[in-house]
């Protein structure tokens, strides 16, 4: 057999083929196709585009959340108690605001129930109290839980240290105790409510911080009201008679054990969570409990990691359907094509020659739909970050391997339909 005709039947480009040849006549394949080639481009691209945009908009998304979490979550610190142990002062709080890292401090008591709370002398009102959650803080622990007045002011050192009668009311508990549309339209009013039969002055409302579900539907009053008196708050003895006529009996109501609100610097819980119960309580620091947030640094890697990973399936979920869209594509083009690989196969081209165009052709429409892809997750993503506000975050490399991410697929999806093609026989072919 002579070197010619082993050169035709082999696996070289066979006799005057070059890969410029194999690289025209591929461009002439998909251009003469263009509605077929169109498709299976916009197979690939949007493989390529949903990868992108799914790293992208997670990246970004997870930053923004990340930001936010940080920022309510991990700056909270609360030190707890003991029942036994006694009531802390503003002396305490002085100490713990002096920390590093501490941006405010203060203290807080709950009552152990829900007292009757109304808007009216209990006395004389005939209608239903509401029962409304009741905290007793000073001013440094409503700045350290995010507090800002809605209307009217929030209590302050002052009332704390001269024992004032006042509190301040959550706006869900404004609405059922009545007051809301009074005090919208004078927030100067200052009306009264009756806590277990006590009356307080309303000096303003306020909205509870998101994530604060304590505060919520509750009623504020100076800490002084559980710092003093064990804790227990206790209707004024009436005048002789008085209860007779109302008709009720005087209550009282007992506030739990106090807990000191920390709001810290970004990282620096973990620090303040362990110095703050000596400096709050240095008698015994052992007997108190500091409730820090976890550390959310590997925690937030690893919710990171694992959404990205779920839309980067989904993404390679895509990618291979666009795979198979141009391996099928590429073969119904093959069957379609026989006379003409036959042809070419007769006039001397070999077998790698004809597997070769078909593979530069799947490249070619893989790079296309690579740049395509690249462009519109990149579209994707930066204006659905910008539309939710969020920081833009992409990451250079992947943009980068958009387009080679593209040929790839394209060309490991045309493999089949390449040997496909290489294997057609000429003689076949022809009679056909």
């Amino acid at each position: 057999m002579s070197a010619e005709r082993r050169r035709g039947r082999g696996g070289r480009a066979g006799a005057g083929t070059t890969f410029t040849d194999i690289a025209v006549q591929a461009v002439y394949a998909v251009l003469g196709r263009r509605l077929r080639s169109l498709l299976t481009v916009l197979g690939i691209a949007l493989g390529i585009a949903a990868a992108l945009a799914t790293t992208g908009i997670t990246a970004s998304a997870a930053d923004a959340v990340s930001g936010r979490f940080d920022a309510l979550k991990a700056t909270a610190v609360t030190v707890r108690f003991h029942n036994e142990a006694a009531r802390p002062g503003p002396a305490a709080v002085a100490r713990a605001r002096k920390l590093n890292g501490v941006r405010s401090a203060g203290l807080l008591c709950a009552a152990d129930e829900r007292p009757a709370v109304s808007a009216l002398d209990p006395r004389f009102d005939r209608a239903t109290p509401q029962e409304l959650r009741v905290l007793a803080a000073d001013d440094g622990a409503l700045a350290a839980l995010g507090v800002t007045a809605r209307s009217g002011r929030l209590p302050d050192a002052g009332h704390d240290a001269r024992g004032d009668a006042v509190a301040v009311v959550d706006t869900v508990a404004a609405k059922a105790l009545g007051l809301d549309a009074l005090l919208e339209q004078d927030p100067e009013a200052a009306p009264a409510v009756y806590v277990a039969g006590r009356p307080f002055t309303v000096i303003g409302t306020f909205r509870a911080p998101a994530g604060e579900t304590r505060l919520t539907g509750s009623v504020v009053v100076p800490y002084a009201n559980c710092a003093g008196d064990g804790g227990v708050l206790a209707r004024p003895q009436p005048p002789s008679g008085a209860d007779a006529a109302g008709g009720k009996e005087g209550g009282r109501l007992v506030f739990g054990p106090t807990e000191a609100v920390l709001r810290t610097e970004l990282g620096a819980a973990q620090q303040v969570g362990l110095e703050a119960p000596l400096a709050l309580y240095p008698e015994g620091p052992g007997r108190l409990a500091s409730i820090v947030p976890a550390d959310l640094g590997s925690f937030r890697g690893g919710v990171e990691s694992e959404t990205r990973a779920l839309f980067l399936g989904l993404a390679g979920v895509s990618l291979l359907i666009g795979a198979l869209g141009v391996s099928n594509t590429t073969y119904v083009s093959v069957v379609e094509r026989r006379s003409e690989i036959g042809l070419r196969r007769a006039v001397g081209a070999g077998r790698a020659a004809v597997a070769a165009q078909f593979l530069v052709e799947c490249g070619l429409l893989g790079l296309v739909g690579g740049v395509l892809g690249t462009a519109v997750g990149v579209d994707v993503t930066a204006g659905t970050a910008l539309a939710k506000g969020w920081l833009v975050v992409l990451d250079p490399r992947l943009t980068a391997a958009g387009p080679l991410l593209g040929l790839a697929v394209g060309m490991l999806a045309g493999v089949y339909p390449a040997l496909a093609a290489a294997r057609v026989a000429p003689a076949e072919t022809l009679r056909g």
